[in-house]
């Protein structure tokens, strides 16, 4: 496994050795902000062409990217995909000092940089990365769950990063990891701890700004001691009070007119009967499990589960690897019996069954089930397979197929997991997912996901946002001359719809001569990626309100769920007052009302996460485009099949340019000023 993040590509791979690893977090309420800075030593050679690895955690918003190559800083812009790195490789072949970062193709958890022109006596490169999070709720401590993925551990499956199997940040002199938590106002920060790392804690101040009056609301965490080699994902508790209560923020971005973010949180508690349903534990058996106890850690988590199930549950047992395999040919009714038999079936299980192939077990878990059933999949795994996207649009594809019908959760076991995988396939699902680290205790987190699992299935949230001027009064009070306006957010998906997205005025052509004598057979050629083809593609009018994400998905005690609203100049004389969520189930209707903070001072962090949100459903296939419509109430992908993905992308591209953040298809570049 190499050591380093660094590597030459000149000639052959050769890794860089890390200086230097600086990590600092600052918590705020639910959302973090991280620095990642990295040092490596060149050796003062000159290098025409590196590159540097790492991970992020999945659905991180990177919003900045910046490299110090000796004495001259380089800084980041966001462009698309492809324009980004021809604008690199041309500053390259100028001579001039270049960086560009791009997520990888085949999963979202990692990311690729390369670097351009390191001249000669240049001792060190420093790499600094800025990325936002929104935080997962910790079922086992009921608190805040923070994770700095460590490394981009071996997975299975063909990848474009190196040809190496795997990336870590081992071998670096000296790591630090510094994390600042300023909860919300009101909390008082009950406990920090790792369950990974041996950390030092100091409750009442924040590490910048050490001087202040102490405050049960601030704290931070440092790495105990300085560190050479990590070993595992890095991992943080904050337990507070108010944490999970509801809360709905609107900020007011500093330099786009009238544009407004909206973002919504909750832990849901709420105590709905638990249904009868199928269930299907899926287990990861692949060799990739061998590494330290993850194995036991998967019959230990197994075991919880089984003897937490409720009688006269459908549940059976699937193991995979290279091959899959069930305990029983169809789900049996939960007993005694059958939970001998299952049990039995666990003691013997082991990390032999070589390859990871979760696509076909995923299938036919999918075709077995129960039709008159709802089916839960919990899935038990590291995540070690780079092809992502393709279980993805699988899982996706069924649950729409079932109505709502199939859900999906996913218990990441190890030190090294792909938080993408189990993250996606959740999303996918329609469920949510949970990370345990190596011999972490788990037994609250399961059963809460298993509790999770037997809820109702409630698939028709929606969301409103109440108005009044903007100086109505406040929440909860009234004014004679207030006025209320109550818009839903789906109703804005009926748009305007121009034949091309070049609206510059042009003549019109003149006529072209079918007979030109100039013109040679080598001037017909036929476009290289360099020279492409130029599509002009519809014009699609932004909606009024754009929800990320555009469909609520199902909320679960104990599980937080973040909504983002991205609203327009359309009432910039109207302000929020309160969001509304509502939602029917079987035992008749719920909802919700929150009342909207507005921000005192302007920013771009809420707009950002709420942009990397909406564009990570465009890359996973769903999102508002594909429910939008044109004024005759027809589908724009129906409309538009042949264009329809390149729409989607367009979309994308404006969505991470707009505001700064790259994914799939738009990526950092930086170039040296020409002197």
């Amino acid at each position: 496994m190499p050591s380093c993040g660094i590597f030459c590509v000149d000639n052959g791979i050769k890794f860089l050795p890390i200086v230097s690893l600086d990590v600092h977090t600052s918590i705020v309420a639910s959302t973090s902000r991280t620095v990642l800075r990295q040092t490596f030593a060149t050796t003062g050679r000159p290098f025409r062409n590196v590159r540097y690895a790492f991970p992020l955690y999945d659905g991180s918003s990177v919003v900045g990217f910046q490299c110090t190559i000796g004495s001259r800083t380089i800084k980041g812009v966001v462009q698309e995909r492809d324009e980004a790195k021809q604008a690199y490789n041309a500053a390259v072949g100028r001579g001039n000092t270049a960086a560009l970062m791009e997520q990888s193709l085949e999963a979202s958890d990692a990311f690729v940089t390369s670097l351009g022109n390191i001249p000669r006596r240049c001792e060190s490169v420093d790499v600094e990365v800025t990325y936002l999070g929104e935080l997962k709720h910790d079922a086992q401590v009921d608190g805040l769950r923070f994770t700095v993925p460590t490394s981009l551990a071996q997975r299975y499956g063909q990848h474009s990063i190196t040809g190496s199997d795997a990336i870590t940040f081992q071998g670096g002199k000296h790591i630090k990891i510094t994390v600042d938590v300023d909860a919300s106002s009101g909390s008082v920060i009950k406990n920090i701890q790792s369950p990974s790392h041996p950390i030092a804690v100091s409750i009442g101040t924040l590490s910048t700004a050490a001087s202040d009056p102490p405050s049960l609301q601030r704290a931070h965490a440092t790495l105990a001691q300085d560190a050479v080699v990590l070993g595992s994902d890095f991992v943080l508790q904050v337990v507070a009070t108010g944490l999970g209560d509801p809360m709905a923020v609107l900020e007011n971005h500093p330099t786009i007119p009238n544009q407004r973010a909206l973002m919504t949180t909750l832990v849901p508690r709420f105590n709905l009967p638990m249904e009868m349903a199928e269930v299907v534990f899926m287990c990861d058996r692949s060799g990739s499990m061998a590494d330290g106890n993850k194995m036991g850690n998967v019959i230990e988590a197994l075991n919880i589960f089984l003897k937490s199930l409720p009688v006269g549950v459908k549940f059976n047992i699937c193991s995979f690897g290279s091959s899959y395999s069930f305990l029983w040919e169809r789900s049996m009714t939960y007993d005694e019996a059958t939970l001998d038999a299952a049990t039995r079936h666990v003691v013997g299980f082991g990390a032999d069954l070589g390859g990871t192939e979760m696509f076909k077990p995923f299938q036919e878990i999918f075709q077995r089930r129960y039709k008159d059933l709802n089916l839960e999949v919990i899935l038990l795994t590291d995540g070690g397979i780079w092809d992502q996207k393709e279980l993805f649009q699988l899982v996706d594809t069924h649950v729409v197929e079932s109505k709502g019908a199939i859900r999906v959760f996913a218990l990441g076991v190890g030190r090294d997991v792909s938080h993408a995988l189990i993250e996606g396939v959740a999303r996918a699902g329609n469920g949510f997912s949970q990370a345990v680290a190596e011999d972490e205790k788990m037994d609250k987190m399961l059963v809460r996901m298993l509790k999770g699992a037997l809820t109702p299935h409630i698939t028709d949230y929606s969301l409103e946002i109440k108005y009044g001027s903007r100086d109505a009064a406040p929440y909860g009070e009234t004014a004679d001359d207030d006025f209320v306006v109550i818009e839903r957010v789906m109703d804005s998906l009926t748009l305007d719809i121009s034949p091309s997205s070049d609206t510059t005025s042009e003549p019109p052509p003149q006529p072209m001569s079918l007979f030109d004598q100039s013109v040679q057979d080598s001037d017909l050629e036929i476009p290289t990626s360099s020279n492409s083809v130029t599509t002009k593609l519809p014009s699609v009018t932004v909606p009024q309100y754009l929800q990320a994400p555009f469909q609520i998905p199902s909320l679960f005690p104990f599980s937080r769920t973040t909504v983002y609203v991205l609203l327009s100049d359309a009432t910039p004389d109207c302000q929020p007052k309160s969001v509304i969520l509502k939602g029917s189930s079987t035992y008749g209707p719920v909802e919700l009302e929150i009342p909207v903070r507005v921000l005192t001072e302007k920013g771009t962090t809420i707009h950002q996460l709420a942009a990397r949100k909406a564009v990570r459903e465009l890359e996973d296939g769903r999102g508002w485009i594909f429910h939008a419509k044109d004024r005759d109430g027809k589908l724009l992908q129906e409309q538009f099949e042949g264009q329809f993905s390149d729409m989607v992308k367009q979309e994308a591209v404006r969505l991470g340019k707009q505001y700064q953040v790259s994914g799939r298809w738009c990526s950092f570049v930086a170039i040296q000023d020409d002197d």
